[in-house]
């Protein structure tokens, strides 16, 4: 059945002259207002259909002069276009050029859709110039070209994967901008080298048994990546862990964090300041699965993904740490960057810079997938 689907997504917008794959990219959401500005705007009803799949770039009437404000309407579904009531719940804009939302630069083609929260404005781009803009996010300008391909196709696969899941979801984008999903900088913030990296791999998906993997990724490992189940609940064959040993070079790979007493009793839920804080169990590689935090006679525990969830990614850069109690409160010393699953990105570099190229250093990551051409 995700096999039959995916082959009907892969073309979701096709221009008439030649056929491209599209994604949505939700890069703002939540927002009571949002002012778009193109050369000559242009606005039609926004559908999707059941399969996800969209007319080419609709062509619509045109609203404005060059800049127009969308807020939120009163009703359910509705917005209001340049001071005119719009119902259906969503509308898109294109433009003879780049529009931009907000003073951000997007494409030619923008959805404002009508969230219970405010609005979301997705932008609606070529599936390679969005690749491009997440490996200029991902990835330094001096990372070799291999390790960049490496990330390309690990960007596309997890693009196509959310696709899919946003179908079954009903929702009317795909991923967002951020961390979260992957960060994307943009298509025109691209630089030369991520552009190339789209292009010399494009259509390229890692899949195991037909079907995309979910290709998750993270800064440095520390020496070996985590087990997809410990790291993300996700148990697959193919984020099991593996030696590294190539990411020694990553910024911030031997880090330490101080954090008050204080800060922790209220991040566990304690009330108070924590006495004492305990790694109680940890994975087979060593990274923190359940942490301890007492605050007098009052305990609590807590995963390790949770702890860092609450106390800010980067402010707790992974799991792979000891903790001690000082003056200041808890002092965190580890290594590593990121939950660890997949494809370690500094690893990946180091790899390329001893002659591997993008096929070998995905194999290593992910074990068990190849790559396949969708599109």
């Amino acid at each position: 059945m995700r096999a039959a689907l995916l082959a009907s997504l892969l073309i979701l917008a096709a221009p008439p002259a030649r056929a491209e794959e599209m994604i949505r990219v939700a890069v703002r959401t939540g927002v009571a207002r949002t002012m778009l500005a193109g050369e000559g705007l242009r606005v039609a009803p926004a559908v999707v259909g059941s399969e996800g799949q969209t007319e080419a770039q609709p062509e619509g009437r045109p609203v404005g002069r060059g800049k127009v404000e969308v807020r939120a309407g009163d009703g359910a579904g509705e917005l209001i276009v340049d001071g005119r009531r719009w119902t259906g719940g969503a509308a898109a804009f294109t433009s003879e050029r780049n529009i931009r939302s907000d003073g951000r630069e997007l494409s030619r083609w923008v959805e404002v859709r009508r969230m219970r929260s405010g609005l979301a404005v997705v932008e609606v781009l070529p599936m390679e110039d969005y690749v491009a803009g997440v490996v200029s996010g991902e990835t330094p300008l001096t990372f070799p070209p291999e390790a960049r391909r490496a990330q390309a196709v690990a960007a596309r696969t997890f693009a196509l994967v959310r696709k899919l899941e946003a179908v079954s979801a009903g929702r009317g984008w795909d991923l967002g901008a951020t961390v979260v999903s992957q960060v994307f900088v943009g298509a025109g913030a691209a630089d030369a080298g991520a552009r190339d990296a789209a292009a010399a791999t494009a259509g390229q998906v890692l899949v195991l048994d037909q079907e995309p993997v979910e290709t998750y990724f993270h800064s440095s490992c520390g020496g070996r990546t985590e087990d997809g189940l410990a790291a993300l609940g996700r148990g697959y064959e193919y984020l099991s862990g593996v030696e590294c040993g190539h990411c020694d070079g990553a910024p911030g790979s031997l880090w330490r964090q101080l954090i008050p007493a204080d800060e922790l009793g209220r991040a566990a839920g304690l009330g108070r300041a924590a006495t004492s804080v305990e790694v109680v169990e940890r994975t087979a590689t060593g990274r923190a699965a359940r942490v301890e935090l007492a605050a007098g006679k009052r305990r609590v525990t807590l995963t390790g993904t949770d702890l860092r969830q609450r106390l800010g990614w980067s402010r707790l850069r992974s799991l792979a740490f000891e903790v001690e109690s000082v003056k200041e409160g808890f002092a965190f010393a580890g290594k590593g960057s990121g939950h660890g699953a997949g494809l370690c990105q500094w690893g990946a570099a180091g790899f390329a810079r001893e002659g591997k190229g993008y096929r070998e250093i995905l194999a290593h990551y992910y074990p068990g997938t190849e790559i396949v051409v969708m599109y």
